[in-house]
């Protein structure tokens, strides 16, 4: 099968589109036939070598995590899938023709959604939920500033904190404007003229997908007992206590169940991802640099098959 790989960390020069054999499936776990991939930055964060202390590679490694296919093999004691199912959700190599994937991290993909969409979701959909549903907990009669809107964790972000009934405003740059009015957002920030801070305070929650000086100038506006939570970065706690709010360092969770949420919302219309642009396999070196450099105004998504 095809497969992109890196022998070694590197630029996005390093990833080779090669031959390679089907991965061996165990216990638990499915072979999926991948149709399309999401491309993620922990995906050339993590080809360049930042997560090697969190995430030891061994090579050569085939790079991916987010994909949409069908179930090509059942591993044994699966009983949830069957060969054929339209799925999505995370594998290990999602950059290929085949990868092996928990059935823990995968659900079965709605009739009604593309593979393309589905590619999107996995990552960005379920940082987004998770962090609005369950650390910021929104609700009707709540106001959320959410740095870097109209990205893609903060698109998903804007949209599951409208669908629960709280207000939102976003930062963002004035490209973004019109289309983060269209999800609802009262009220967009241009980051690159205006200081958030002379816009907005008192809010009860701040989800911050930036980090750096957006963090440390998001205390000061969130309300006493507010929260603040960011997604980039480990959380000031001298500045979180002399503000008096609730502030935490973010980490998705892979979870089938919140797939199977997600994949409800979309299906429901309430959540519409934003992709960019779909590419072939073979243009993944060129899929990466654009996701690196902030060329992107949605998800790039590899068609594989």
């Amino acid at each position: 099968m095809k497969a992109v790989r890196i022998h070694e960390y590197g630029d996005a020069g390093a990833l080779k589109l090669e031959e390679t054999p089907r991965p061996k499936i165990t216990a638990g776990q499915i072979l999926v036939k991948i149709r399309d991939a999401g491309v993620n930055p922990v995906d050339w964060k993590i080809r360049e070598g930042r997560l090697k202390d969190r995430m030891p590679a061994s090579f050569p490694l085939t790079i991916g995590q987010d994909f949409a296919g069908e179930v090509a093999e059942l591993g044994n004691g699966v009983d949830r899938f069957a060969v054929g199912d339209r799925v999505f959700g995370f594998a290990t190599g999602a950059y290929a023709e085949y990868a092996a994937a928990s059935v823990s991290e995968v659900a079965k993909a709605p009739q009604s959604m593309s593979f393309e969409v589905a590619a999107s979701l996995p990552t960005a959909g379920l940082t987004a939920l998770q962090l609005i549903r369950d650390v910021v907990k929104a609700r009707k009669g709540m106001t959320i500033l959410i740095h870097g809107a109209a990205g893609g964790v903060g698109s998903f972000a804007t949209q599951i904190a409208r669908g629960l009934g709280a207000k939102v405003i976003g930062t963002a740059a004035d490209e973004d404007v019109s289309y983060l009015k269209s999800l609802g957002v009262e009220q967009v920030i241009d980051y690159k003229r205006e200081r958030f801070e002379d816009k907005a305070r008192e809010l009860d929650a701040v989800v911050d997908l930036v980090g750096g000086d957006t963090l440390a100038r998001s205390y000061s506006i969130v309300k006493k007992g507010g929260v603040l939570v960011s997604t980039v970065q480990q959380v000031d706690e001298s500045a979180a206590k002399q503000a008096g709010v609730n502030a935490s360092y973010f980490i998705m969770k892979r979870s089938a169940q919140d797939l199977a949420e997600l994949a409800k919302l979309v299906d429901q219309g309430v959540v519409k991802p934003r992709v960019s642009r779909t590419m072939d396999l073979a243009q993944a070196k060129d899929a990466q640099e654009l996701s690196e450099t902030g060329q992107s105004h949605g998800k790039f998504i590899l068609k594989v098959a």
